[in-house]
């Protein structure tokens, strides 16, 4: 349905930028109008965080407190981890946002640099 580039400007680790995506996921989601989703996600931190399994650490408790925080408002929702073989969309959209100065979305409408894979797998973004 749609599918989200931004380029973050600061010095993250890998966790930290998992946490950050998946709160710009469930924001822009919520601003897409989408009110039944699946997020996925290659770290099992992030999504066991989501689930409310564990605790997360603490550089991205915050993070993960601000994306739990805006659940209630959706209609149903999900979180899955996935291995990272199974989130090529999501890594090439991340390596398409190194070339952005700011935000790339696109709605109703393939990005190219993903038209492939997504023919090849189904794919949830």
């Amino acid at each position: 349905m749609a599918a989200l580039s931004k380029k973050l400007k600061a010095p993250l680790g890998a966790v930290e930028v998992e946490a950050k995506a998946m709160e710009e996921a469930i924001t822009f989601a919520w601003d897409m109008g989408i009110r039944d989703c699946i997020f996925e996600s290659d770290a099992l931190t992030i999504v066991n965080a989501m689930l409310r399994l564990t605790d997360p650490p603490s550089p991205i408790a915050n993070n993960i407190a601000s994306s739990l925080s805006h659940l209630f408002k959706f209609r149903s929702i999900q979180f899955n981890h996935v291995p990272r073989s199974g989130n090529k969309v999501a890594h090439t959209l991340a390596q398409v946002a190194r070339g952005f100065s700011v935000l790339h979305g696109c709605v109703e409408e393939m990005p190219s640099c993903i038209e492939k894979l997504v023919s090849q797998d189904v794919v949830f973004v």
